[in-house]
């Protein structure tokens, strides 16, 4: 989770919070209804009331809504805005908003459940004629050329190896990204997008592309350079492309296994995508290096192939794999039932420690259920 540190530097980031702001002194009327997902502190939720929202719907499973609480009382809108804390997806409105206004990014817009979030909202909870913020973001992908960068991949271990090889640890490094801030002239060709997220339209958290570049001149290339131009309302926006001033988000940087060192005519072809699986996406990115006269050079990559396979996780994968309970999901599966009885939580406590012997004292069991109450398992 984010902290109070974090939010803060969100707001000092001021690409990032001008577009916002004219985007919705823009989009919200007087009498507007909006609403705030992923509120954070609930700057937007704020914005949202001065510009005349009559009802502002903040959402935001993080305790950082408790501050988001108080700069509302603060600035004299505790009595417009309405705070859930908790997910979108589990809001019910009784009526439909007028502006849907959001930042729920990483790095990149690819970023945990952040398109289905507003998949759901869009379809559920915007008014037919409602406005979405942002609305679009375009994804941009350009070759690398920083050897400097590419040298802690393959110095990854410098002088501390103590004489040993460890070099069975660098396919798990080279199969993943990283969050950098490279400048203009370490982008190699032009860049191409890769993807167009519209958030008014899209209906799947899924991104796949192929891009081909073909070099007019001989340079090294070390990797791939992924970031977004934001469309936050229309004529209002920002880029955290190399160069630009935007703090908050950073580019991704994939490397390659080795550098391809490219003479004009040279095509280099990637083929990226990214999958979201379970909570996280999982990036693939397949190069091929193409010279004329020689056979190609192929990298398969994955961020799937950058933590060991565990035998006992894939054996649970298996069709015929019979799971159990474990020790944590006994005592939450207890609780939950509990919980249907309409108790409070001291007696769920009382009870949890008369059926689970470990808790020596009562006020480890009410610790316990008290906790699982905060992670949201009790509402």
């Amino acid at each position: 989770m984010y902290s109070i540190s974090s939010y803060a530097d969100m707001i000092a980031d001021k690409v990032r919070m001008d577009a916002y702001y004219r985007a919705i002194q823009t989009a919200v009327k007087p009498g507007s209804v909006v609403l705030d997902i992923g509120a954070g502190t609930g700057i937007l939720s704020l914005l949202a009331c001065q510009f005349g929202a009559k009802k502002v719907y903040a959402v935001e499973p993080n305790p950082a809504l408790e501050v988001a609480k108080m700069l509302a009382k603060a600035n004299g809108y505790a009595d417009r805005i309405e705070f859930f804390q908790g997910l979108s997806s589990e809001l019910e409105l009784s009526e439909k908003v007028d502006v849907i206004v959001s930042d729920l990014r990483g790095s990149l817009p690819l970023y945990q459940h952040h398109i289905p979030a507003l998949v759901d909202a869009r379809t559920r909870l915007l008014s037919k004629e409602g406005i979405l913020i942002p609305q679009r973001d375009t994804m941009k992908l350009a070759l690398v050329n920083n050897s400097e960068l590419y040298l802690g991949y393959q110095e990854a271990f410098g002088k501390t190896n103590f004489g040993l090889d460890l070099s069975p640890m660098n396919p798990f490094i080279y199969n993943n990204w990283e969050k950098v801030s490279l400048k203009p002239e370490h982008l190699v060709l032009e860049p191409k997008t890769w993807a167009i997220l519209d958030y008014r339209t899209i209906t799947t958290p899924n991104v796949q592309a192929k891009l081909t570049w073909t070099s007019d001149h001989e340079v090294v290339v070390h990797g791939l350079a992924l970031w977004f131009d934001a469309e936050i309302l229309e004529g209002i926006g920002f880029s955290n492309r190399p160069g630009e001033a935007a703090a908050v988000y950073s580019q991704a940087f994939f490397p390659f296994l080795q550098p391809l060192y490219l003479q004009t005519g040279d095509a280099v072809t990637i083929d990226l995508r990214a999958d979201l699986i379970g909570q996280e996406y999982v990036w693939t990115w397949r190069t091929q290096f193409s010279r004329q006269g020689q056979a190609d050079i192929q990298f398969r990559q994955s961020t799937f192939l950058s933590e060991p396979p565990l035998p006992k996780v894939l054996q649970k994968k298996a069709h015929d794999y019979q799971p159990t309970l474990n020790r944590v999901a006994e005592l939450d599966f207890f609780i939950l039932s509990e919980m249907k009885k309409n108790l409070s939580l001291g007696d769920i406590a009382k009870h949890l420690q008369q059926h689970f012997p470990s808790f020596h004292k009562d006020t480890e069991a009410l610790a316990y259920v008290a906790e699982d109450h905060e992670q949201s398992l009790l509402q």
